[in-house]
């Protein structure tokens, strides 16, 4: 009877176990997945901002095409990977975008006309407002994945991260803290 009742006992403390396990992991991909919305939220806001911004200056930058198709293409490069997390292939399209909308920022700020343009001014403030944002965004992104990624591997979740499917999920450039 008591080698029952230890069984027993011996069974719902690993039952608890697993449970306090699984919640964890569960916790910690959540965060993930909540630092990955403000990220992506942040590369909408982008994605609106630079197309804004070409439209302000295209007519006083007629024979800035080179950087105007730049930006174009680098768009339609996100727009093919848009609502993905983050992969290596919507990072590099998010880079080649934000490196194409620096350009046009730093062509735009040889234009003394355009740079005393309140709008063009206030456009180029939120799109810097959005890149820094956009960096503190991924560090805390990158963390969140090292706590997840810590958890996930680390003995004993590893046995609950394996047993219930808790597979690794990719880090967001190479801001990794």
């Amino acid at each position: 009877m008591t080698s029952a009742i230890v069984g027993i006992a011996a069974l719902v403390v690993v039952l608890v176990a697993i449970a306090v396990l699984y919640n964890r992991l569960v916790g910690a991909r959540n965060r993930t997945r909540y630092a990955w919305s403000d990220i992506d939220a942040l590369l909408v806001r982008r994605a609106q901002a630079v197309p804004r911004l070409v439209e302000a200056v295209r007519g006083s930058m007629t024979h800035e095409r080179g950087v105007f198709e730049a930006v174009a293409t680098t768009r339609a490069g996100v727009a093919e990977v848009a609502g993905r997390g983050p992969t290596e292939a919507r990072y590099a399209a998010e880079q080649r975008f934000g490196e194409a909308g620096a350009s046009l920022v730093a062509v735009v700020e040889n234009y003394p006309q355009l740079r005393a343009s309140e709008t063009v001014a206030e456009l180029i403030a939120a799109l810097q407002d959005i890149e820094n944002d956009l960096r503190r965004a991924r560090i805390v992104y990158n963390r969140t994945v090292q706590t997840y990624q810590d958890a996930r591997l680390a003995f004993p979740s590893s046995l609950v991260a394996g047993a219930f499917g808790f597979g690794p999920i990719a880090y967001f450039g190479d801001a990794a803290a």
